[in-house]
């Protein structure tokens, strides 16, 4: 039990440096065989390395298993670690869906905000020199598809997310769409990662018009697909938040073998 507290603390001491990178959901296994259980971790890093988190319910607005049957929330156990251990039973592509709680950061200088801002091309205050203050909030989803079935699209059930029109697992090129509150995330830069064991791999792309885009993903490999949306506050809000921004990040993953 004093190990569990232990746990606990160092993650949640450490959370606020660490999310200033990337969010994201990472399985042991992404092709599930019946009766195997999906163990995901909650990562958080840069260039597809990063810490595995618990599961902390302060820290989770929504866990999300959807399939072709529809969608339910998940429960799990407070501390779990890996963060997230679940049975599948329907057939086919199942998704897990993970929103967390609204977070606070300070970027340690400007010149870290300065890069992540140049990486995802964002729109900022170009007059504040300031280290900003930021409000954040994380958008991940991750593929799986159990006992080889059929694939389904999933549904959006996110502020923010990335939707594959197309099955990752068996075709070479992977079609999404971005959408930002239902509405297409248009015309606006994201970032495809990608890793095995000899290669990395970090490309920018573009969206169109209707938020849709093309990634080559014939590689075997890890996937992390990576959007942010950057808000710059209002003064009733700076003055609520005491920040000056409002970040949401949206991520997908899936793993070809």
């Amino acid at each position: 039990m004093k190990i569990f507290f232990t746990l606990i603390l160092y993650f949640l001491t450490n959370s606020i440096h660490l999310n200033a990178h990337e969010l994201w959901l990472e399985a042991k296994q992404y092709q599930v065989e019946k009766g195997n259980k999906i163990i995901i971790d909650i990562k958080v890093g840069q260039d597809l390395i990063g810490e595995s988190y618990p599961y902390l319910t302060q820290e989770t607005e929504k866990l999300i298993l959807q399939t072709q049957d529809g969608q339910k929330s998940l429960n799990q156990i407070d501390g779990d670690y890996p963060a997230i251990q679940q049975k599948l039973k329907i057939t086919g592509t199942n998704y897990i869906s993970y929103q967390s709680n609204k977070e606070f950061l300070e970027y340690k200088d400007y010149k870290t905000f300065l890069e992540f801002a140049h990486d995802y091309d964002l729109t900022y205050n170009k007059n504040n020199k300031d280290i900003p203050k930021e409000i954040y909030q994380r958008f991940a989803k991750i593929i799986f598809n159990y006992e080889k079935g059929k694939f389904f699209k999933s549904k959006p059930n996110l502020e923010f997310e990335i939707i594959n029109q197309n099955n990752p697992y068996e075709n070479d090129i992977s079609q999404i769409q971005i959408l930002l509150e239902n509405q297409p995330f248009k015309k606006k830069k994201f970032i495809v990662f990608f890793r095995n064991n000899n290669e990395f791999k970090k490309q920018i792309h573009e969206t169109d018009e209707n938020g849709f885009a093309k990634i080559e993903s014939s590689k075997k490999g890890l996937y992390l697909i990576s959007a942010v949306y950057l808000e710059t506050l209002n003064f009733v809000e700076k003055m609520k938040y005491k920040a000056d921004y409002y970040s949401k990040w949206a991520s997908l993953t899936f793993r070809k073998n």
